[in-house]
């Protein structure tokens, strides 16, 4: 037993100075004193022991949600750029075979134009019938 660097030797020499000095009958309450003493201290080191204890688990959840908000709030805010990349990747390949069909020297009409004249034909159609009737009505002016 090596408590506190004294061996048993020394407590012995200890305790034999301490009954000489004190007297055995008071020796007695000394060694229940602190008996008493030493169990509160542990008491006192087990509870900081288990309040550490909560207080560094505490820290590690709050430290867990932190990283798990930051990896959400990371993911949707590369949620749009992925569906950009999509879309980059999509017009990309329509130019690549718009200009495959420029050198072959069969140009063809890219889909999304093509989709794009479809939807506004309604639209353009009676505008443009009505300009070629509107000009077709007035006489040109080299004519008078």
């Amino acid at each position: 037993m090596n408590l506190l660097n004294v061996g048993p030797w020394e407590l012995t020499v200890i305790l034999i100075i301490a009954i000489l000095v004190v007297g055995p009958k008071r020796m007695v309450e000394i060694a229940r004193t602190i008996g008493r003493v030493t169990n509160q201290l542990r008491r006192l080191s087990a509870e900081f022991t288990s309040s550490l204890q909560s207080e560094i688990m505490a820290a590690e959840r709050e430290a867990k949600q932190v990283r798990d908000d930051t990896v959400e709030s990371l993911t949707s805010l590369t949620e749009p750029f992925v569906s950009l990349q999509a879309e980059l990747q999509a017009t990309e390949h329509e130019t690549r075979q718009a200009l495959e069909s420029i050198a072959t020297g069969r140009p063809e009409p890219v889909e999304s134009t093509q989709a794009e004249t479809q939807a506004t034909a309604p639209e353009t159609d009676p505008a443009l019938e009505n300009t070629q009737n509107h000009i077709g009505d007035k006489p040109s002016q080299e004519a008078q």
